[in-house]
């Protein structure tokens, strides 16, 4: 019961995080709820927090929302998420997680070097993050940090970055969410959970997004690129088998 307990508060500090960010509610908490109740269960009960964070990120910034990055972005990652959900069962994460924990290493070592270069907005690069982040949200939870990479490396203001990020999360967790459910892959003895996180989600995305209003442009993408950092560690380090997090 205790380690239950810590799992929400640490899903609250995620949420909250999260809505700085841009990503980070799954990299925070599968790994903590897989050693409680399993890789697999864990990645579906977060894909319904993760859809609740969204939802409530994009309902209070709604208006900042750049529907042209969202389409391109968005469309061709609902399509691989749906792919990577049903090959759940198939695909063994951890090569992939490697690929991605060096891809992300080696982005955020450039940005930080080169601080003033950013990304075009041309829809062939969109549509690659877009496609790359779905499958790999589909298949081990964790696309937000791909995602948030590709983003935060455009010319768009904070609050944009943020909602546009939760738009397109938000499109990608529900396709995932219902694929897992058409295949009858959560347990119903971990039903329970989904209100929980739903609340759990509610009040951690309203703290974030008032620290997100309150933190200058370049702190919060000094966050991302941090957190990316960080993720990318954590990947390497899960295929040399130092921690388990896929």
């Amino acid at each position: 019961m205790l380690t239950t307990i810590a799992f929400f508060i640490v899903a609250f500090v995620a949420a909250a995080v999260a809505s700085v960010a841009g990503f980070g509610t799954a990299t925070m908490t599968i790994p903590f709820l897989s050693w409680i109740i399993g890789f697999k269960q864990a990645i579906i009960l977060i894909a319904f927090f993760h859809g609740f964070s969204n939802l409530f990120k994009l309902i209070q910034l709604r208006q900042a929302v750049n529907i042209r990055l969202m389409l391109w972005y968005g469309i061709p990652t609902v399509i691989t998420a749906i792919i990577g959900a049903y090959l759940l069962d198939i695909v063994a994460p951890k090569g992939i997680g490697l690929g991605i924990g060096v891809f992300m290493m080696l982005f955020a070592i450039y940005t930080l070097i080169n601080p003033s270069r950013t990304l075009p907005e041309n829809k062939y690069l969109l549509v690659t993050g877009g496609l790359i982040s779905g499958f790999t949200a589909g298949l081990i939870g964790l696309g937000g940090a791909i995602r948030g990479a590709f983003l935060i490396s455009t010319k768009i203001k904070k609050e944009t970055y943020i909602a546009t990020s939760a738009s397109i999360a938000l499109c990608t967790d529900i396709a995932r969410s219902t694929t897992y459910i058409v295949q009858g892959t959560l347990d119903s003895q971990y039903y329970w959970y989904i209100p929980v996180l739903f609340v759990v989600g509610f009040v951690g995305t309203r703290l974030g997004v008032r620290l997100l209003k309150w933190l200058p442009e370049s702190t919060v993408k000094r966050i991302v690129l941090a957190i990316l950092m960080l993720v990318s560690i954590s990947f390497i380090l899960n295929y040399v088998g130092v921690i388990n997090i896929i």
